[in-house]
């Protein structure tokens, strides 16, 4: 196989991604961001919060008085607002939005059906069934909720919202969205950046949960990929990347946006050909995006942009591959997950800055059949799911394999829990 034969295949299938089949053809993606969502903290015992000794050390021939009993009495009343402070704090204790996490349970789905296991792997179920093709099952960044979407008919589906249970399930908006391919939770996990299509047109868009609404940003006609992101280290901040025209003449951008629509501004500059600024990846710090770019002489590269000083790095994690592609972060930013190439491709972890050699994972593939994948919210486990077969886990620091659900899934997105 050739460079450009490579080459070929990546960039169709980057422009099959574009054009759409029908069916999500970003959501593994989409839920590896997901794995950057999930459910409820993990309190145990009332002795981690309520007080345990509330004896009093009074001698039993001492007389009580009117002023001891007031005493006491508002100590005690002290002791029992504490408490339920206390027990306030914990139940709704949330992870950041952005970050390292707790693991929480890992949702899938198959047959139209929504599963869920523990972190490890066990205890698998069913959570969402019936007759209801539903799929793209994924936790709000707080962990509290469970979204997923439903076909309603061929290219639209409803966007559904309940409990981590399964439990309490409801549709968030009144009408189906149209080939909705990715959703980003906000930092607050009250909002959903959607990206979906209007009158064949690819647009974004922002759902209220709690209020059932839509709005679609104005982004000045400029089309949408399924790429968007909101900023870490900010509130409402949106980046999204952009492609639009074929071949030599496709024109590509990234933007940045406001989720109430202001503030529109390019944050790399616009670049013409094939194929560039595909997969963008925000790092955790919200400092820099990462992106690949074809170049004839070295083939598919991965780019750093610096969003603050508009500085622009190549990484090369592996001098023999003839392409490297679709890196993605770790909660934490100090490894990430990517696409070796050479005549088939590979999954391999690496440290960020590229300082030493990575570790390939899981089987080669045919460039025609990426798997998806993605970091648990601990950063210590990695998934690896190839279309058709049960997801592989492994440990993100030694790449020896690790225990997962053994059901053949589209897979995966992690409940984060508060650590």
């Amino acid at each position: 196989m050739t460079l450009n034969d490579g080459f070929d295949r990546t960039v169709s299938d980057w422009l099959d991604e574009q054009a759409g089949h029908g069916m999500p053809g970003y959501l593994d993606e989409a839920l590896a961001r997901t794995t950057r969502t999930r459910q409820r903290p993990a309190w145990s015992s009332l002795e981690r919060w309520l007080p345990m000794d509330m004896t009093t050390n009074l001698r039993s021939a001492a007389r009580p008085t009117l002023g001891r009993a007031l005493l006491l009495g508002a100590v005690l009343a002290a002791l029992i607002g504490l408490a339920i402070f206390a027990v306030g704090s914990r139940v709704h204790r949330v992870p950041s939005p952005f970050g390292l996490a707790a693991d929480g349970q890992i949702t899938y789905w198959a047959n139209g059906d929504i599963l869920v296991a523990d972190p490890d792997g066990t205890n698998a179920r069913t959570v969402i069934s019936g007759p209801t093709d539903d799929f793209a099952s994924g936790y709000t960044r707080d962990g509290t909720k469970l979204a997923f979407l439903r076909t309603v008919a061929p290219h639209q589906s409803m966007l559904m919202i309940g409990e981590p249970d399964g439990s309490n399930v409801r549709s968030v908006l009144a009408e189906p969205l149209t080939d909705a391919d990715w959703f980003e939770w906000s930092p607050d996990s009250r909002s959903l950046a959607v990206v979906h299509s209007v009158d064949e047109v690819r647009v974004l868009s922002i759902i209220d949960i709690e209020q059932g609404t839509l709005r679609t940003l104005d982004v000045n006609h400029v089309v949408v990929d399924n790429s968007v992101f909101w900023r870490p280290g900010t509130t409402s901040e949106l980046i999204f990347s952009s492609h639009a025209g074929a071949g030599d003449a496709t024109v590509a951008a990234i933007f940045s946006i406001n989720a109430d629509g202001t503030g529109m501004r390019p944050v790399v500059p616009s670049v013409m050909g094939v194929a560039e600024l595909i997969n963008v990846d925000l790092a955790p710090d919200g400092r820099t995006l990462t992106y690949w770019r074809w170049d004839k002489s070295k083939g598919s590269r991965i780019h750093q942009f610096d969003m603050e000083t508009g500085s622009d790095q190549e990484l090369r994690f592996d001098a023999s591959a003839t392409g490297e592609t679709g890196l993605i972060h770790s909660p934490d930013g100090s490894q990430v997950l990517l696409r070796r190439e050479d005549t088939a491709g590979q999954i391999m972890i690496a440290p960020a800055d590229a300082s030493r050699p990575g570790i390939l994972i899981g089987r080669r593939y045919d460039m025609k059949a990426a798997p998806g994948y993605g970091f648990s919210p601990d950063g210590k486990a990695v998934f690896v799911t190839y279309v058709g077969e049960a997801p592989q886990f492994f440990d993100a620091a030694t790449g020896a394999v690790r225990p997962g659900p053994a059901t053949k899934a589209e897979c995966c997105s992690w409940q984060r829990l508060a650590p």
